[in-house]
């Protein structure tokens, strides 16, 4: 299956559906995490970058066993406890390697290695992770516990670096949420994740001295369908991105991951992908300074029965993939006012960023809305072959060390039709 979608960095002396199959393997072979690249440069030894990751059970790795990445092939670095490792007795830096289970930080932290290698110096990670399964985002805020383990964390690693006297920051924080706070029906979830940001750069600057954006990394919830057909919450996530504008950042969509037998956790596959599709956007935003877009509406517009949406792409041209993924119905859009609704006669590409809907009539109703991979079956596993999907991806051929497609997927949304 096509295998997508954490962690940190540091240099010391010395974070649903089917199994995966070939088929969704880009090119061919995979690459052994082991294996060294002798070809790149040598790792950069004069900082430390500091990714902390939180969230719930796919923050930490929750089903992703067996564990895969048993060795580390640059100069990536965890705590000695671990890449969870809590909040106490942190006292040295160890190669990132994973335990029993897999989690994202691996991959993440790997790729982003990689990818700095081929265009310059090495950007290596120190990965920590202080997620807990099934907390909703007020177990996981400022105050808490949790929160309070991230910020030892940051006091252990500062304090190592000055040891060694090595440059230290922070340059992201990586979650993996949504699934609680859509089961107590959080209506402020937007809000939070823009005070969880907030709160994380506030305080580590305090700590470190440094006046940096720290941006929060997110992927959107996409298996709510196991609890109802729909979900604010994925719409929220992608509302703090447009909203955030930089420091809360949508990496993707989750549902072209490959999810375990309950489509709610992922395979130990999963959660590589998951990691690799973190690296690109730590990639464009933290290494190379830049902006990162997930594949998402730009503008809406209407003439008469007919849709067009102008996409922000990072990859084009677009695709509507019913190989990789199954349509779930107008390869994944939906129209809806408030009546009577015209349905949706066809859906096409009308450029290679922009997609048009076609409906049986001109829409008459109010409260217009164009929505995409919104909707699913009650209780439908997540995947690209049930729960809420759709066909719509861009043509992204960034190199997976683990034979993955990183094509973008488009995000949920839910948009007003003019």
């Amino acid at each position: 299956m096509i295998r997508r979608c954490l962690v940190v960095a540091v240099l010391a002396a010395c974070d649903g559906a089917e199994t995966a199959s070939p088929s969704w393997r880009a090119g061919g072979a995979t690459r052994d995490p082991r294996e060294e690249d002798a070809s790149a440069p040598p790792p950069a030894r004069s900082a430390i970058h500091h990714v902390l990751s939180t969230g719930q059970s796919l923050a930490v790795g929750a089903g992703g066993e067996p564990a895969l990445s048993l060795a580390q092939p640059f100069a990536n670095r965890m705590f000695d406890r671990g890449v969870m490792p809590g909040g106490e007795d942190l006292l040295r830096f160890v190669p990132l390697v994973e335990a029993t289970t897999e989690t994202m930080s691996s991959s993440f932290a790997n790729l982003v290695t990689q990818l700095s290698r081929a265009r310059g110096p090495s950007h290596d990670l120190l990965v920590s992770v202080h997620g807990v399964s099934g907390a909703p985002y007020r177990l996981l805020e400022k105050g808490t516990p949790a929160y309070a383990d991230g910020i030892a964390q940051v006091k252990a690693a500062i304090a190592i670096a000055r040891e060694r006297d090595l440059d230290y920051e922070v340059t992201a924080v990586t979650t993996a949420h949504g699934a609680t706070d859509h089961v107590e029906k959080n209506a402020r979830y937007a809000e939070d994740l823009a005070a969880w940001q907030r709160d994380y750069e506030t305080d580590v600057n305090a700590l470190t001295g440094k006046k940096r954006v720290i941006p929060l990394f997110q992927t959107q919830y996409s298996s709510f369908t196991i609890y109802d057909p729909t979900s604010s919450i994925p719409i929220a996530q992608l509302r703090a991105h447009v909203e955030g504008r930089g420091r809360v950042v949508v990496v993707a969509p989750r549902y072209p991951l490959i999810y375990g037998p309950d489509g709610v956790h992922l395979t130990n596959e999963g959660y590589r992908l998951l990691g690799e599709y973190h690296a690109k956007a730590y990639q464009r935003v933290v290494v190379e300074a830049g902006t990162w877009e997930p594949l998402r509406p730009k503008r809406v517009t209407r003439d008469g029965a007919s849709i067009t949406v102008e996409m922000i792409v990072p990859a084009p041209p677009l695709v509507l993939d019913t190989t990789l993924a199954s349509d779930p119905g107008n390869m994944g859009f939906e129209y809806v006012d408030d009546g009577p609704t015209p349905a949706i006669a066809g859906v096409a590409l009308a450029g290679p960023t922009t997609v048009t809907i076609t409906l049986a009539s001109e829409p008459t109703g109010a409260n217009k809305r164009l929505r995409y991979a919104y909707t699913g079956a009650l209780g439908a596993k997540a995947g690209l072959r049930s729960g809420a999907r759709g066909n719509l991806r861009d043509s992204d051929a960034t190199p997976s060390r683990h034979g993955f497609a990183l094509f973008n997927w488009c995000v949920h949304f839910d948009e007003a039709v003019p």
